[in-house]
């Protein structure tokens, strides 16, 4: 399943979104051209997206993690375990309808956080999931730190059927009843596409949108947090 996505990320890297063609090539097995290593397990030396160890992390986690056959196993602090169990046979079927396998890809040891991927026949996403309760949340891409690692930022686009769920997730590192998840998938309709440039400060994420009309043209524009929650600032 790896190596086949691998392959669906390099041929459709035509078609996932572009900054400027001037721009050196993007990252392997990456689906942005800013791929976090924020989370990237201790040994892995990958560099993209998707060419993340769970063998590491694996090794990194202990207890917390381990592979059973086709299941990923993990055993959280409050002595409850949970199963995230592969679809081999869908897999191997003719049409794959169905078909899901789930890897251990990243940890973030300062908050307790396990990162899960999730790989479809034709697509991929991620769990963030909170070790010492078992909670976890479904976010795009691999998450982004703010400079006082307070949140975590993730932002996926692309044009296709092979990438990611084009959308945003912003979440707290440590769960908080005064601190909001907020998350925004692009809408069907949508016009839109949005690239992660960085964060700037701990309350606001600059992206770059990218419109899928033509002519075809870029703006600068943000995701900010005002009053206690998070805002899309729309592109102009």
């Amino acid at each position: 399943m790896r190596a086949l996505l691998a392959r669906l990320v390099i041929a459709c890297a035509a078609a996932c979104l572009c900054i400027d063609a001037a721009e050196p090539a993007a990252v392997p097995y990456s689906f942005s051209d800013h791929p976090s290593q924020d989370g990237r397990c201790i040994g892995d030396h990958g560099a993209g997206d998707i060419d993340r160890s769970e063998k590491a992390c694996l090794e990194q986690v202990g207890q917390l993690a381990r592979r059973v056959g086709p299941g990923l196993q993990l055993t959280f602090r409050n002595g409850k375990s949970r199963i995230y169990l592969n679809e081999e046979a869908k897999c191997q079927s003719s049409d794959a309808d169905g078909c899901v396998k789930y890897q251990l890809t990243g940890y973030f040891p300062e908050h307790d956080l396990l990162l899960i991927e999730v790989d479809y026949w034709e697509g991929v996403s991620w769990r963030l999931v909170w070790a010492d309760t078992g909670d976890d949340t479904s976010i795009v891409a691999s998450r982004h730190y703010s400079p006082d690692k307070r949140w975590l930022a993730s932002v996926a686009s692309g044009e296709g059927p092979f990438g990611p769920p084009n959308g945003m997730d912003i979440v707290p590192s440590k769960p908080n009843s005064s601190l909001k998840e907020w998350h925004y998938r692009t809408p069907d309709d949508g016009q839109w596409l949005y690239e992660f440039i960085g964060w700037d400060g701990n309350t606001r994420v600059n992206l770059l949108a990218s419109s899928l009309g033509a002519p075809q043209r870029t703006s600068p524009t943000s995701i900010e947090r005002r009053k206690g929650d998070w805002h899309l600032r729309e592109p102009q």
